[in-house]
């Protein structure tokens, strides 16, 4: 299947930075979306397939890297730099407000997004992420804490080393199998985006990319997963080694009206793995909480897909309750819907006042 082609855009962000922008669908429904570290809107292709008639989406290059400039101040690469360039991002797409999506490092960047932009934030729905600290969250081996900044030091210094053996590596037959046999992937995984996505490894800034490593662990979102009242799915991979499942439950005791998915099997690729069930549980994120996405697309994606299982339905639920326990659910095969009557757009979630801070 022919890889998606997006409407590129240069946009400046606050401190001059040329970034490049990208556009796709041509929907009602505003989302931006925030990248992984190591992905660029590629990484998205089945879900902007799926609901590239229903929503409008926007996203971006993050500085430094791809096809954005590296910022004149090397300093601007924290998470906040991110979140303002993800602001300017709305406003060139001319996004009053909108969802955030985001997948992997991108979670860290809407859930903060969420927490600086208040209202102009709908919803989110995070994808195979952690919300701060990743040495000590969403790396949970022994000493990880401890050894890992070490070696993204060393990495920085061995970056101009890096392009050649990346170019190297994915040419190779044995790439693909070994991420599999490593247990980085699935069986399942779409192995055309994939390897899009690895190449653009290329010609990548290393330097650059480990720098914001450095910074993603210098990040404490924590405090600004008590200020979400929106909204929230959080889908996770049994598999994810990224993502261990106390980093769910921070997401469930910090934001109560949090609904889990996880993916059965899923690694840190489960959107590229099992497609019908992530962009089905998407959908009904959307349908219970946002009238603007339309029940087509999902029936669409779980007959091409032909998945496995079936996923529950969780009642819908107010933006701004606080009192229920989070929901949990195993992945199986969205049932197929009827299309929707009609499609209203989107509403724009009231002005929220931040949450009481509660216990880790």
């Amino acid at each position: 299947m022919a890889l998606p082609d997006f409407d590129r855009r240069d946009i400046e962000a606050f401190d001059g930075t040329r970034l490049e922008m990208q556009l796709y669908g041509t929907g009602s429904l505003n989302v931006v979306i925030a990248n992984g570290l190591g992905g660029t809107l590629l990484a998205w292709a089945p879900l902007l397939r799926a609901l590239g008639d229903h929503c409008r989406f926007a996203s971006w290059d993050y500085r430094g890297l791809y096809r954005s400039d590296r910022p004149a101040d090397i300093s601007h690469l924290r998470v906040e730099d991110h979140v303002a360039d993800l602001s300017a991002v709305m406003d060139a797409a001319g996004f009053d407000h909108a969802l955030v999506f985001g997948w992997s490092m991108g979670v860290q960047v809407c859930v903060q997004a969420a927490a600086d932009l208040g209202p102009r934030v709908d919803g989110l729905v995070l994808i195979n992420g952690t919300y701060g600290r990743i040495f000590e969250t969403a790396f949970q081996w022994p000493l990880s804490r401890h050894l890992l900044p070490h070696l993204n030091d060393v990495a920085i210094w061995l970056a101009p080393t890096m392009p050649p053996i990346v170019r190297f590596a994915t040419k190779q037959s044995w790439f693909l199998p070994l991420v599999e046999r490593l247990g980085l992937t699935d069986q399942r995984l779409d192995r055309e985006v994939f390897l899009a996505i690895a190449q653009g490894f290329e010609d990548l800034d290393f330097r650059v990319y480990h720098q914001i490593m450095g910074h993603l662990h210098d990040h404490d979102g924590a405090l600004a997963l008590d200020q979400i009242d929106q909204p929230l799915l959080l889908v996770a991979g049994s598999r994810d080694a990224m993502t261990p499942a106390s980093v769910r439950h921070a997401f469930e005791d910090r934001v109560p009206q949090t609904e889990t998915f996880v993916v059965r099997n899923g690694t840190h690729y489960s959107l590229l793995e099992y497609p019908g069930e992530v962009i089905g549980r998407v959908e009904r994120f959307l349908e219970d909480h946002f009238s603007g996405s339309s029940q087509a697309a999902a029936a669409a994606v779980v007959a091409q897909a032909a998945p496995e299982s079936a996923a529950k339905t969780p009642a819908a639920r107010k933006p701004a309750a606080k009192t229920p326990p989070a929901k949990r659910t195993q992945a199986k095969a969205p049932a197929a819907k009827k299309p929707a009557a009609k499609t209203p757009a989107a509403k724009t979630p009231a002005a929220k006042k931040p949450a009481a801070k509660k216990p880790a």
